[in-house]
């Protein structure tokens, strides 16, 4: 039997096994993905005790783990215990164990703990870190995964326990009493046909539900807050029966309840949104919706995910890009052959990261650049994203070099700052980029986010000097003295996919060079044809080539091996030859014409580091290639600047759709995606498909679009004995845009 058979059977046999142990808990149950996520269309309510419907969701490729819904369904509540070193569930745990009741307990995939207990009556909400920091609740509308799911074991095999009284109130705490309401803005009451609205009202509503069980990740809180805030105004202009809508709205959120990463907050959205749009009413034909809340970019991102548009092309990757040596070189090629779906370009992306946060502090170019690198790989879900970043991690334990890795999110400037006093050279590899940068960037980012986004742009321009800490009015020994960080090294490599990065995207700027200093790498083909992974070993030649990157050219920089935030250390200087002095020239040159043909827009800013960023590039080649003796030749240079100028083509094309230098221009830009997807289309039906703004607005964009020669519009004569009013204007894309 060939092994591609073995690996099927065995994989057949897995399955059928996995699906008899969920059916033998002989409680609801549901089938997940290995990232824990439900695999079926409603997450835990699609939980069930049938055989043959568990028999049919384990079927499915992807579901290889058992979800459990917690509260009513199961009559379980249950207490999630993180016990990571640094956490601090286990200190609690430890301080309440002479307190706790024997329960069930169930040991997860990290090594946290699940306690089991009775669930109390009453509502049971889920909260995370209420109790204490690290120990959240699992209640109604929640769910866990059981054993025997891959890495979930029994620990204790106790009937569920009573919650004990000193918890109760933890878990349950009393509910506060609710609040005087406010005197309600008068809004016109009308009579509503019996069957739950107008034809209008209701078409609006069925459109509306749709759009929320269609968003794509990244639009989910933008495409909900949109539409309940729309249909609270039909409702307010009688167009609806409040009630029955609220409900319809319930049910779409309810569709995708599960890809929500805080449930409780888009409930919270809906119910506020819906309030606030019955203090406004509305005609369905004639929508506004606050404009403060709208990413302009939803509609078109939403039109995406359902496959109505397609978006343009990634520019194709010549091969010179993948000409890598040394230990850059090796690694993608590990990365390509132990992955089922290979991504050869961000392999790439990742394996420059890897490389720039090793190389930090121990290399320097001719004019002093270091090798911090900000890279973003960008693929579809399901396109192996996450491979790269996984081997990154396997390559760092297995050299002995994790003090370099830091964690997988950062929360905020001085979670930023600390990490990098810990180990001045770190890499941060971030899952869900897209997501994590709206929070950085978007107009409503808290401050501790936003100073995220202000110290990445520092540090990028800091490697090579101190970083000065924060003033404090007492700086002694006993008060907290200014730290600050001697050549500072922080390297990122974010993953995300493209709706959701062009989503934040498009809800930021680029004038303020934070995007700039990003190298954005577009998989070329997001679904390559899968394969067999081969088990193969990490070679010892690329672990040896890493830790040699990591120790520096012998006798080059001073201390050592040290790595302390409070020295300065004096990396070793890269000579480059005659031609790649004149290649450097040469392409600063063409730098600052670029940047002249482009004053004036967001373009001189990302325009603005093609020098540097290639030049970055072309030392992690060159140290790559020769760590104890490394030496920038003519190649390293074009190899340098064919990526960076290929991540830079990559971000203006995809921005030039999404972003725009202001928020007139912003509208303006989706006027033209709706007129050139949808035209010739009315002005009525723009607003159905999103261009839905004050009127004076509305007709200022299509009026400057025309002015311009983009848009043409066209009044259709009316046909000879037809009756009625005027045919409507239709607006189109002019031939040449």
């Amino acid at each position: 039997m060939s092994r591609f058979r073995e690996y099927m059977r065995e994989r057949a046999e897995s399955k059928m096994g996995m699906a008899d142990a969920a059916i033998a808990l002989g409680v609801p149950v549901f089938a997940c993905a290995a990232d824990k996520r439900p695999v079926t269309s409603h997450g835990f309510k699609d939980a069930t005790t049938d055989a043959a419907e568990l028999r049919r969701q384990f079927g499915d490729s992807r579901a290889v783990m058992i979800g459990m819904p917690t509260g009513e369904a199961t009559g379980l509540v249950v207490v999630d215990v993180d016990m990571k070193p640094g956490q601090q569930g286990g200190a609690w745990l430890d301080a309440n164990s002479h307190r706790m009741p024997h329960t069930r307990t169930i040991r997860t995939a990290t090594g946290g703990l699940h306690l089991w207990f009775k669930h109390p009556g009453g509502r049971v909400k889920n909260s995370a870190s209420k109790i204490a920091p690290n120990v959240d609740v699992r209640g109604d509308g929640g769910y866990v995964i059981v054993p025997p799911s891959p890495g979930y074991a029994v620990a204790d095999n106790a009937e569920p326990a009573d919650v004990p009284d000193w918890l109760l109130p933890a878990i349950c705490p009393p509910e506060a009493a609710p609040a005087t309401p406010a005197p309600s803005m008068p809004r016109r009451v009308a009579l509503v046909p019996a069957d739950g609205g107008t034809a209008l009202g209701r078409a609006a509503l069925a459109e509306r539900c749709e759009e929320i069980r269609t968003a794509a990740d990244g639009t989910k809180h933008e495409t909900l807050n949109t539409a309940a805030y729309a249909i609270g105004g039909l409702v307010a202009a009688g167009e609806l029966i409040e009630g029955e809508a609220l409900g319809e709205l319930r049910a779409a959120l309810g569709a995708i309840l599960h890809r929500c990463k805080d449930q409780r907050h888009a409930e919270k959205t809906l119910a506020r949104a819906f309030a606030e749009g019955m203090g406004k009413p509305q005609s369905p034909l004639a929508m506004v919706t606050p404009i403060d809340e709208v990413n302009p970019a939803t509609p078109y991102l939403n039109r995406i995910a359902r496959g109505e548009i397609k978006p343009r092309k990634p520019l194709p990757v010549a091969a010179g890009l993948m000409d890598v040596p040394g230990a850059l070189g090796e690694f993608v090629a590990y990365c390509e052959a132990t992955a089922i779906s290979p991504q050869p370009f961000l392999a790439l992306a990742a394996g420059i990261t890897l490389i720039g946060t090793l190389a930090g502090r121990r290399y320097e170019t001719s004019t002093e650049l270091r090798t911090n690198i900000y890279a973003i790989g960008i693929a579809d879900s399901g396109a192996g994203k996450d491979h790269a970043r996984k081997q990154i991690r396997r390559c760092l334990y297995a050299a002995n070099l994790t003090q370099y890795l830091g964690g997988s999110d950062v929360a905020s400037g001085a979670a930023l700052r600390t990490a990098l006093v810990r180990h001045p050279a770190t890499l941060f590899q971030i899952d869900e980029f897209g997501d994590w940068l709206r929070d950085v960037l978007g107009d409503k980012a808290a401050t501790h986010k936003k100073q995220i986004a202000a110290y990445l742009k520092e540090l990028y321009s800091s490697a090579n000097i101190p970083w000065s800490g924060t003033e404090y009015a007492d700086q002694s020994r006993q008060g907290k003295p200014r730290e600050d960080i001697h050549s500072p090294h922080a390297c990122l490599y974010g993953t995300t996919t493209p709706a959701q990065f062009w989503a934040a995207v498009a809800g930021g700027s680029l004038h303020d060079g934070l995007m700039a200093r990003m190298l954005i790498f577009v998989s070329p083909e997001s679904y390559p044809d899968e394969r067999e992974a081969a088990m193969v070993p990490l070679p010892d030649s690329l672990i040896q080539a890493l830790q040699a990157i990591a120790a520096g050219v012998e006798g080059g920089g001073n201390l050592g091996g040290l790595m302390s935030a409070a020295v300065t250390p004096i990396p070793y200087r890269v000579p480059e030859t005659a031609g790649a002095t004149a290649m450097r020239q040469a392409l600063r040159r063409a730098q600052l014409e670029q940047q002249r043909e482009a004053a004036g827009t967001y373009v001189t800013a990302i325009a603005a580091r093609l020098t540097e960023n290639a030049m970055k590039l072309a030392l992690i080649r060159a140290v790559s290639r020769n760590p104890a003796a490394p030496v920038i030749d003519e190649g390293d240079v074009a190899w340098g600047r064919a990526v960076a100028q290929h991540c830079m083509d990559t971000l203006c094309q995809e921005a030039g759709r999404h972003v725009a230098d202001s928020d007139f221009e912003r509208k303006m830009n989706l006027a033209r995606e709706i007129i050139r997807k949808h035209g010739p289309v009315t002005h009525r039906e723009m607003i159905r498909r999103g261009f839905r703004f004050p009127t004076k607005e509305r007709e200022e964009v299509l009026r400057t679009l025309m002015e311009s020669g983009d848009v043409i519009a066209e009044k259709p004569e009316r046909q000879p004995g037809a009756a009625g009013r005027d045919p409507a204007i239709r607006y189109s894309i002019a031939a040449a845009v």
